[in-house]
């Protein structure tokens, strides 16, 4: 089974693209392409998460939330939900489905 992921992360101009193989009962490989050094150096922490956790964990608990404050991720980077996302479909918790944030600003 493969789950792919790619996330625009706006102004910063960085993509990253999630790739996730395997299964839940044989084991999974993450590789994550990207050009910030910050997502990329979330990689090997991510191979040994549990991917249920990371799919349901509480936002406090969750591993991949604490992965990304560990490794110092901007709170406002939306690799940490791209992964979450990618974990939920990976795991059959979800449908593969886009989202997106749109922002526009008015006004000075």
């Amino acid at each position: 089974m493969q789950t792919k992921v790619l996330v625009e992360s706006g102004i910063c101009g960085m993509q990253t693209q999630i790739m996730l193989r395997g299964s839940l009962e044989a084991g999974y490989q993450i590789v994550l392409t990207t050009s910030c050094p910050l997502v990329q150096s979330l990689e090997p922490k991510l191979q040994d998460m549990d991917l249920l956790m990371g799919a349901v964990g509480r936002i406090s608990q969750n591993p991949v939330f604490q992965a990304a404050e560990a490794h110092r991720l901007h709170a406002a980077c939306p690799v940490p939900i791209g992964l979450i996302k990618a974990f939920e479909v990976f795991c059959g918790l979800a449908l593969p489905a886009d989202v997106g944030i749109e922002i526009e600003k008015q006004g000075k």
